[in-house]
């Protein structure tokens, strides 16, 4: 046999042993690779499919609390999804990355995404869309029927930091806790916005804030800095129709400028 042909005899061999090694793993039942991870008992549970292609039928988020459940979350400590089901993208090897489809229900809510994780701990997440109820993080503010929903083309984590994102946060169904003496704030709608495609280590990322109709104009920035703090900056006034107790709680914010509006400004943590 000459020596090219043992090269590519070879080459075949080595390729159909990739490619049986590569099978197997894929094949691997979900619940073998679930109880690798070693998680706590109640975390996960109804398991099925293969590494490849499978589902879980109920995941817990988050640390166990006595912290008051709402819709299915306990606030600051639990969260419950379910069913979660997931397909690996091959190709995505290609590129150093592992990567799946994920689709996932939430208490009254959903979550779909394309998660891709690299050796060195950067998670992307691409063609995300998810919805939940607004009670979930501001119950105080919650309208029945309120929602926060999510569209991004774009989110990158790296480093325990946003290093990405281009898409859309909207808070539907929102009700200012200002009290009125009369018929009660009609809820309104607002929207967050981020175009940053690149966001540098150490640098902050910044949203664009709107009003989507309501009670309440509203124009601003929220600036998020690593690792936890926040900065809302803009302005805000009441629309000509909304109760005299909303433009009452603006005067706290200071005097009105020339245009009618106050300024707005606010920093925290999370």
């Amino acid at each position: 046999m000459s020596d090219s042909s043992s090269n590519h005899t070879r080459l075949f061999l080595a390729v159909g042993i990739v490619a049986l090694l590569a099978s197997l793993i894929v094949l691997i039942p979900a619940r073998v690779v679930v109880g690798l991870l070693g998680l706590p008992a109640g975390i996960v549970s109804g398991v099925t499919g293969t590494l490849w292609h499978g589902e879980i039928e109920h995941l817990t988020l988050g640390n166990p609390g006595p912290d008051q459940q709402v819709q299915g979350m306990n606030r600051g400590s639990r969260l419950g999804l379910g069913p979660v089901r997931w397909q690996v993208k091959p190709t995505r090897l290609l590129l150093g990355r592992l990567a799946a489809d994920i689709q996932s229900e939430l208490p009254d809510g959903f979550l779909n995404t394309t998660i891709a994780w690299s050796p060195g701990g950067t998670l992307r997440l691409s063609d995300l869309e998810g919805a939940a109820p607004i009670a979930w993080i501001a119950p105080a503010a919650a309208d029945p029927g309120s929602q926060l929903s999510a569209r991004f083309e774009k989110l990158v984590i790296a480093d325990n930091r946003v290093a990405a994102a281009i898409g859309t946060l909207q808070m539907a169904g929102v009700v200012l806790p200002v009290a009125t003496r009369g018929a009660p704030l009609r809820p309104g709608s607002y929207t967050l916005s981020f175009d940053a495609p690149d966001v540098p280590d150490g640098k902050p990322l910044t949203g664009e804030l709107k009003d989507a109709g309501g009670p309440l104009e509203l124009n601003g920035t929220v600036t998020i800095t690593p690792p936890r703090a926040y900065e809302i900056r803009g302005t805000a006034r009441a629309r000509p129709n909304a109760p005299s107790e909303l433009q009452d709680a603006l005067t706290m914010l200071g005097p009105a400028m020339a245009d009618g509006t106050h300024a707005l400004s606010l920093a925290g943590t999370f």
